[in-house]
């Protein structure tokens, strides 16, 4: 048996984004958490209503709405408008939010969530003043009543509201373990009303940064035992002994970088395949060298093989191999430092980035006029990404699936930087695989072609690697 959990979504007209993000949510944590524990998350709002006749339309939504005391958790959200004014409040919003906590402090539910974005905005005309004021009076009302949470764009929004809605339904028993009436028992019980207002932002939220960081080449050695970066079982933050040669991975001895920006590295393949692969690479006839894909690390680019040099001894190869940066153009295209349909620069790069690790789809609006994101590649030859990286990588290591996380590591690196998007790869996670869903956490610090602060990118959350 599966316990059903209502959720109420309230929110004016101007974050339609953030309405899209919560159903998605919705739908991902049944998949997993939820699922895990025997629960069923349900979202109502507003816009579940059908038409009605013979009152005024808040009061027929009310009505479809039903008792607050249904619903387990009331979240709210809010930006510049308050929404339209209703015969009992300034807008149904706030209409609804009264009710939820007429609810709380009567039945001990619905628990009372609300997210302020804190983002700035084109606002002209005395309708958008007058909305934004009268939800910054509506904001002010909220403090010392209780704790609500700030949020800069949609995406963090979403990372804030998930690790909310995790931490929060692991509070609740499994179903399977616990009779019906024990669960609802359980969601009867008066939570705790904070009464000290707080409204200080929180760690996913973006942070600009006046300088950036010190990328000067030195020389890195890679630890020659196998680091817990090579199983899948765990956690990985880093590549380990790893290396991306060409589209392929390799595991590596040691990797020096020389003062003109070469990149010498020694590798001892065990297979004959990675043997035939790395010989490939030698320049050919008339000293024609090849361009081929590296990462290694928090470093990537296209480079220009300069040797390939090889021994065999007592049976085992090893190679040298000579790496050479190959200059590229950092020209941007137009999405990467304008603003568009009232998204900036910074919010676009995060969706892109959000489309390439967690496979997420781009607002229709962005989708529409730029739906895929270049990435540069050998010969000046370019790759377009129209859906996330994780899974076609999933499918090709079919073979070796309990390495596949340091690997995807480097494929991630390469993306995010060859792309453009970010500069510096700041932090990247890749939690382990659990049903062919693997968790992501990055943060980066964004390219800018203009006279302003880099800025900090942050996503967190599961990519799906098969359907």
């Amino acid at each position: 048996m599966r316990i059903v959990i209502k959720i109420f979504l309230a929110s004016p007209g101007d974050v339609a984004t953030e309405r899209r993000h919560v159903e998605k949510l919705k739908e991902e944590i049944n998949r997993t958490v939820a699922a895990n524990k025997g629960i069923v998350l349900e979202v109502v709002s507003s816009q579940n209503a059908f038409p009605s006749y013979g009152k005024d339309g808040q009061a027929i939504l009310n009505e479809q709405i039903g008792k607050m005391q249904e619903y387990e958790l009331f979240i709210g959200i809010m930006w510049n408008r308050i929404g339209t004014p209703t015969p009992r409040a300034k807008s149904g919003t706030a209409e609804e939010f009264a009710r939820a906590v007429r609810s709380l402090m009567r039945k001990g539910k619905p628990q009372v969530w609300f997210y302020f974005r804190e983002a700035p905005a084109h606002l002209t005309t005395k309708e958008q003043l007058r909305q934004r004021e009268q939800a910054l009076e509506f904001k002010d009302k909220f403090r010392g009543k209780g704790l609500f949470r700030e949020y800069k764009t949609p995406a963090n929004f979403r990372n804030q509201l998930r690790e909310h809605l995790t931490l929060w339904l692991n509070q609740y028993p499994n179903a399977a373990s616990q009779p019906l009436t024990a669960a609802k028992k359980q969601s009867k019980k008066k939570p705790e009303v904070k009464t000290e207002s707080e409204s200080s932002p929180v760690a996913s939220d973006r942070k600009k940064i006046t300088s950036a960081n010190n990328t000067s080449a030195t020389p890195r050695k890679t630890p020659a035992s196998k680091s817990s970066t090579s199983r899948s079982t765990g956690t990985v933050k880093n590549s380990g002994d790893w290396v991306m040669l060409n589209n392929k991975f390799f595991q590596t001895k040691s990797s020096a970088t020389q003062p003109d920006r070469s990149i010498i590295i020694q590798l001892s393949p065990k297979k004959m395949e990675q043997v035939a692969e790395l010989k490939s690479l030698a320049p050919g006839e008339f000293h024609y060298k090849k361009q081929i894909t590296y990462a290694d690390q928090h470093d990537a680019g296209i480079m220009e093989v300069s040797s390939v040099l090889s021994e065999s001894l007592a049976e085992k190869a090893s190679f040298n191999i000579t790496l050479k940066p190959i200059q590229r153009s950092h020209s941007s295209s137009f999405t990467l430092e304008a603003n568009f349909n009232n998204y900036s620069a910074d919010e676009i790069t995060e969706l892109r980035i959000c489309q390439m690790l967690l496979g997420e789809a781009l607002p229709k609006d962005i989708g529409r006029f730029f739906p895929t994101t270049q990435i540069t590649a050998p010969y000046n030859h370019t790759v377009e990404v129209k859906k996330g990286i994780f899974p076609e990588l999933w499918t090709k290591l079919q073979k070796e699936p309990r390495l596949f996380l340091p690997k995807a590591w480097l494929w991630a690196v390469y993306y995010l930087k060859m792309s453009q998007l970010v500069e510096d790869v700041l932090e990247l996670e890749l939690g382990s695989i659990k049903n062919k869903v693997i968790p992501v956490r990055f943060r980066g610090k964004r390219r800018v072609y203009s006279n302003q602060e880099p800025c900090i990118i942050e996503v967190l959350g599961n990519c799906t690697l098969s359907a």
